[in-house]
């Protein structure tokens, strides 16, 4: 039995919208941005830094419609 050629194998293609999205510029501090680099590599598979982010915004904003009247604690100053 021959072994497989994997070279002539096509990647995978990203999915993307079929609609572009509005571009929003967002400045997070170290912290937030190794928080979110560090969730996106525990993805399966990894994920970008912005599919990580718009994960995150889709997931809290199912947490939140789920229960409109809770927010989290704001931290002290």
């Amino acid at each position: 039995m021959a072994k497989p050629v994997f070279g002539n194998m096509a990647k995978p293609v990203r999915k993307r919208s079929a609609k572009t999205g509005t571009l929003i510029g967002v400045r997070l501090q170290s912290q937030q941005l190794k928080a979110v680099d560090v969730w996106a590599t525990k993805q399966v598979p990894p994920v970008t830094r912005p599919e990580a982010i718009r994960g995150l915004i889709d997931a809290m904003l199912h947490i939140l419609a789920e229960g409109p009247g809770e927010k989290p604690a704001k931290k002290g100053k």
